[in-house]
């Protein structure tokens, strides 16, 4: 049986258990690991790629480097090169997404190549951030709302935005504290509140006086999807859970994102 560890950038595996577990710790071949991003803000365009290493190892995993990574605009046929500016990053600070335009990933790599597409949806603005009481000590559970584990301050940070009723949307909240992106997954989709104002809160933990950055991203079905499945494997209590569904053609791990961004800054108080 095979077994992986993936260390994601917007994400911390984190495993308890109490009783023993008998581990088949075969080695196995690497795999890919891509995170992609395209963004409707212009600088924001990203690419990490990265190996599997084994179950039982604790070395960081491996970055990839000297790939061909391109992204080409399916409605325009404009192709934009990423180039490496740090070891397995590739980066390109002119291309700007649009929404409703679809892009394709295209990375090649040792004789192996790797596609994705992913549409940018239309674009939600986030109107406010509120803030109710804040709970102390409250352990965080996790779930689509995101949370880690462990007990902490919680506070409730209600993102306010008008979901458009003309389609479903998927959206995903990556937050950040005192400029360090944090890696609990909060994501939403418009299930049961289509074309209302949403009043769903994000438990994010944090203290008074600290700056906490709230940037909606628009997301499609597919990445929305992962993510889910990548948040359920986290807090779930089997020590092999299953890799998510990637949108990353060739046995890759990892997802391929075209999105929106609408950002808020806020300070706890």
């Amino acid at each position: 049986m095979k077994k992986y560890i993936i260390l994601i950038s917007s994400v911390i595996l984190l495993v308890s258990c109490e009783k023993e577990i008998s581990i088949n710790l075969n080695k196995t071949n690497p795999r890919i690991v891509i995170e992609g991003n395209v963004s409707n803000l212009k600088g924001e365009c990203s690419v990490k790629i990265t190996k599997t290493i084994n179950f039982d190892e604790t070395i960081p995993n491996p970055t990839v480097s000297g790939a061909l990574v391109t992204i080409i605009n399916m409605n325009t046929n404009k192709i934009d090169t990423l180039n490496e500016t740090k070891p397995g990053i590739y980066t390109n600070d002119s291309l700007q997404g649009i929404s409703g335009q679809t892009y394709t990933l295209i990375v090649k790599t040792n004789n192996e190549t790797y596609i994705a597409s992913s549409t940018i949806p239309k674009m939600v603005n986030l109107e406010s951030i509120q803030l109710p009481d804040s709970i102390a000590g409250e352990t965080s559970h996790g779930g689509p709302f995101g949370g880690g584990t462990g007990s902490n301050t919680i506070i409730r940070m209600i993102p306010i935005y008008i979901d458009p009723v003309e389609v479903a949307n998927f959206f995903q909240f990556v937050v950040t504290k005192n400029d360090t992106m944090q890696k609990d997954i909060f994501i939403q989709s418009d299930f049961g509140f289509n074309g209302l104002v949403s009043n769903r809160p994000l438990r994010v933990k944090a203290n008074k006086n600290d700056i906490v950055k709230v940037d909606l991203q628009c997301i499609d079905e597919a990445v929305y999807n992962y993510l889910f499945g990548l948040n359920e494997n986290i807090h779930q209590s089997s020590a092999t859970p299953a890799n998510p569904v990637s949108n990353i053609s060739n046995n890759a791990l990892g997802y391929f994102k075209a999105h929106t961004s609408s950002i808020k800054t806020i300070k706890i108080k």
